[in-house]
């Protein structure tokens, strides 16, 4: 007797490409709406018009408009092909594995003037959505604690390498002040700094405040 054949679960790399693919045409096409006409302007039918997928497509990959938003962030976060988290980034990692205080310091603040030149766009959406409606209200929050758990890991890498002016969870809480979007709007939107003066700014200030005298010499 013969044994029964055990199917095999069915998995296509060229499904799976096809489906990367279509999700980022309708956050690219979703990132154009939101920025030229707002997002409360935006519906998801146009969403899909623009990506050339039905709207149900959207709302299977997606659910609502408020996490086609979400997504657009993160890929402006870690915009590289295969990087879910911005903490695994190589910017990321130079701050993670430099053993000089002030050169990570450094790093730390060159790459988050390059993420807020690439995220200030789509999260002063969120900022002004989220005034209007609790849906994005409720999302701006979870993504400002989802930004504060990445500066306290920013945290823990610094402080590995000699003590700071504060307690590791104070500084979490500094650095996610002083690198967030709205500061970074500031200045280089209601000042005209550039990116380069914010992130000379940024690593500066963070010296100042989070580094012994000693670590600065």
């Amino acid at each position: 007797m013969t044994k029964p054949v055990k199917k095999r679960a069915y998995s296509s790399p060229v499904r799976q490409e096809q489906a990367a693919r279509t999700r980022e045409r309708i956050v690219e096409a979703a990132g154009d709406l939101f920025v030229s006409q707002g997002y409360a302007r935006t519906t998801i039918r146009q969403i899909a018009e623009a990506a050339t997928v039905s709207p149900d497509t959207v709302y299977a990959i997606f659910g609502t408009k408020a996490r086609v938003l979400t997504a657009l962030i993160d890929q402006r976060l870690a915009p590289a092909p295969g990087v879910d988290n911005v903490l695994d980034r190589p910017e990321a990692h130079a701050v993670r594995d430099e053993p000089d205080q002030r050169r990570q310091i450094h790093f730390f603040a060159r790459d988050m003037a390059a993420i807020s030149a690439r995220v200030r766009p789509v999260y002063e959406i969120l900022r002004t959505a989220s005034a209007v409606e609790p849906e994005m209200a409720a999302i701006r929050a979870e993504m400002d604690n989802y930004r504060l758990r990445n500066m306290r890991q920013a945290a823990d890498w610094i402080a590995a390498h000699g003590p700071l002016r504060v307690e590791v969870d104070r500084a979490s809480e500094i650095i996610w002040a002083l690198a967030s979007p709205d500061v970074a709007r500031m200045f280089c939107e209601g000042q005209g700094w550039s990116e380069d003066q914010y992130a000379r700014w940024l690593e500066d200030t963070l010296a100042r405040v989070l580094l012994l005298d000693e670590s600065r010499s």
